[in-house]
């Protein structure tokens, strides 16, 4: 299928959705007069439209309709409150993918080493993932799933990525007026330091000893709800459930051009200067600071006191050996309370 197939049917995709988007019903020749197409044609698209699991009601006599109102990311909305297009080569929207890191995995394959910023969002991921092979759960148009393609020059210029692009969004919520914002070592986004706001998942491709492309994954929470939360083993909260808002609609474009903001300009400093002018600052947000915790290994654990992180971004833990650091990997930090549980 040629590529400016594909542009097209996104376009219209798109169009279709932003039509869709205040939640009301619209009939088929309703549809179809704004896009300029038949009612036939409308109706493939909303196949299409359902065949990648968007969700979409039908009643008839009524016409179709989303579940409930929605802010689809938008260009132009993005562009007005700040969004830096000018930091990418690519900037995309997509209303479903697998996963947008995966997406990128794909692109970077493609490039053969040529370096390339991009960054990719999807309204929805099918296929959306954490670390440790986690499920990131992804539901339609309430949260934010993105991932950023950036060239760095090796894998030694990596330590500390995930810790840099955490204290990033920190940054940009605290200056949003979000109250109790901190950060878990090592990709984690917490609130009061219980719940998960977001989580970083970094991808390499390419020779790591030499120019590399990393993909770095993030999904935060905007609209977090109970049918969410039953769907994973963390505890995890929303944006506007922190701010006590109903929903995000009408913030959301503005709280993404905010976060994209500030990682973009954090992952210019920090590919010329690294993370070890960034320590104090994330010591000060650790949200784990000075508590007992339990760090799990792929095939044991180790118990101590959390105490931050050295200057490449190890965690240091004081442990009854003494003080032992570790590296981020395959690896899960987990608080443990007076009783000996971990959460």
């Amino acid at each position: 299928m040629p590529p400016h197939f594909n542009g097209r049917v996104r376009v219209m995709n798109q169009h279709l959705m932003t039509l869709l988007a205040d939640g009301q019903f619209h009939s088929g020749e309703a549809l179809g007069q704004a896009l300029g197409i038949s009612r036939a044609a409308v109706w493939k698209q909303l196949q299409k439209l359902e065949d990648m699991n968007v969700p979409l009601h039908s009643v008839k006599g009524k016409g179709y309709r989303l579940p409930e109102a929605v802010e689809l990311l938008d260009r132009e909305a993005l562009a007005q409150a700040g969004f830096p297009f000018a930091a990418f080569d690519a900037v995309d929207l997509f209303l479903s993918l697998d996963s947008t890191n995966d997406e990128l995995m794909r692109r970077a394959g493609l490039l053969e080493g040529r370096p390339s910023k991009q960054i990719c969002f999807a309204e929805m991921q099918t296929s959306g993932r954490g670390r440790r092979g986690r499920q990131w759960v992804s539901p339609f148009a309430r949260n934010l799933y993105f991932s950023i393609l950036w060239p760095f020059d090796g894998i030694a210029k990596l330590q500390g990525l995930s810790l840099a692009v955490g204290l990033a969004v920190q940054r940009a919520l605290v200056e949003m007026n979000v109250k109790g914002v901190g950060l878990k070592w090592p990709n984690d986004v917490l609130i009061q330091g219980e719940h998960k706001l977001g989580g970083i998942l970094i991808e390499l491709t390419g020779v790591v000893t030499d120019a590399c492309q990393v993909v770095i994954g993030m999904g935060l929470n905007l609209d977090w709800r109970a049918q969410d939360q039953a769907r994973i083993d963390q505890n995890a909260i929303g944006l506007a459930q922190v701010l006590g808002q109903k929903s995000v609609v009408g913030m959301r474009n503005a709280v993404t051009a905010k976060v994209i903001e500030h990682i973009t300009q954090m992952l210019e400093r920090f590919t010329v200067d690294g993370f070890t002018p960034l320590k104090d600052e994330w010591n000060s947000a650790n949200a784990f600071d000075g508590k007992s915790v339990s760090l799990i290994l792929p095939s044991s654990s180790v118990r101590g006191i959390c105490r931050g992180v050295n200057e490449i971004g190890e965690l240091a833990l004081e442990t009854a050996q003494g003080m032992q650091y570790f590296n981020a990997g395959e690896v899960s930090l987990r608080e443990v309370k007076d009783d000996g549980a971990t959460v």
